[in-house]
């Protein structure tokens, strides 16, 4: 059988120029080399540099510097989307419409709910299998943590600790709809919604404290979900390092999941570790148990392989594009709350235009 045929929409970072490893693929163009039975034949951008960078870098020669001429002219069938997220409506519908049967697209999946929902929509009705590259759906250590916490290695979980700080890729970087909750946070609130189930409400802040952007550079928040587990997130621009981890909390332990490693902790009682305390003057203690991690495997590479998965069985992707909506109406509910004087919001969002250019609106950004 023939390989299906691929491009890359947006040669810039993600989508190519972090390659450095030809085995390790840290791009959606590394990871669509290196996928069985998919040939990359195409690529577009907006700049010529990126685009012929891309070009010497694996081989490409039908290079474009608009996509829709790409899809017309190449029949491709495997689409990765690496752009500015306000181009990704655009783009996946010309996709759809030139017959593209499969999307891996960055997160986040629009800059607004409309558009997402839009997106999410057009590959529904067109039968095309849309994934949302939210990472950690296919990392081997943060699947594992999640089947421990499923497996009731903590208990059950009370609650989630997130913190999301200094991800944007250099301190020059700007946007005008990009701060850390859309650009970065999305990561995190997907990951409270894998271990903790839909959200039901949000109390939150999102303010300018010090960086020039026009956006937030400063966001707490308190989530409520399903099954009466609440997730608190410390999101922010503030600080010169990088900082991403979460920290799920049980009855009987706890799971750090960390750039930094993971650790698992459980209470004495179900490792053994020392007799029964005093209740008048002490607490049950936790002691560190083994981590099993898996051997680490390129995320994006198991995200590609299993979109071509998902199109041959019709299975579904670890990401769906319904994971990009949820994960991008998450911030949306934190820009809600902060308008609405940081009162509760609750899920679903009625108001599905931009919060955040309702809140610079209204002079609070």
């Amino acid at each position: 059988m023939s390989a299906y045929r691929a491009g890359l929409v947006g040669c810039g970072r993600i989508g190519a120029l972090w390659e450095t490893d030809p085995a390790k693929p840290l791009t959606h163009a590394g990871a669509l080399s290196l996928t069985p039975g998919v040939q990359l034949v195409a690529g577009s951008s907006r700049g010529c540099e990126h685009l012929e960078w891309f070009g010497r870098r694996f081989n490409v020669t039908a290079l474009y510097q608009d996509f829709r001429r790409m899809f017309a002219a190449e029949r491709l069938e495997v689409v990765a989307i690496a752009t500015h997220p306000g181009l990704h409506r655009d783009i996946v519908e010309a996709a759809v419409e030139s017959g593209v049967r499969g999307i891996l697209c960055e997160k986040p999946l629009a800059l607004n709910l409309p558009d997402a929902d839009t997106i999410v929509d057009v590959c529904r009705r067109s039968g095309c299998v849309l994934a949302v590259n939210h990472s950690r759906r296919w990392n081997p250590a943060w699947i594992k943590g999640r089947e421990l916490v499923q497996g009731g290695a903590i208990g059950k979980v009370t609650g989630l600790f997130g913190v999301c700080q200094g991800i944007k890729p250099y301190p020059a970087w700007t946007a005008e709809e990009e701060g850390p909750l859309i650009h970065d946070a999305v990561h995190l609130f997907d990951q409270f919604r894998a271990f903790a189930g839909n959200p039901l409400s949000v109390v939150g802040t999102a303010v300018k404290r010090q960086q020039p952007f026009r956006v937030e550079d400063d966001s707490q928040a308190i989530f409520e979900f399903e099954g009466g587990v609440s997730a608190v997130a410390m999101v922010n621009e503030l600080t010169r390092y990088s900082r991403f981890e979460l920290e799920v909390q049980g009855t009987q332990g706890l799971l750090l999941l960390s750039e930094r490693g993971h650790r698992l902790y459980r209470d004495v009682r179900v490792t053994g570790g020392r007799k029964e305390p005093d209740p008048r003057t002490e607490w049950w203690a936790l002691e560190e148990a083994p981590f099993p991690a898996p051997p680490p495997a390129p995320s994006i590479l198991r995200a590609a392989g299993e979109l071509v998965r998902c199109m041959e069985t019709g299975e579904t992707p670890s990401s769906t594009g319904e994971d990009g909506v949820a994960s991008l109406e998450m911030c949306m509910g934190v820009y809600e709350s902060q308008l609405r004087g940081n009162s509760l919001v609750s899920f679903p969002l009625r108001q599905r235009d931009s919060q955040l250019y309702r809140l610079r609106a209204a002079g609070q950004l």
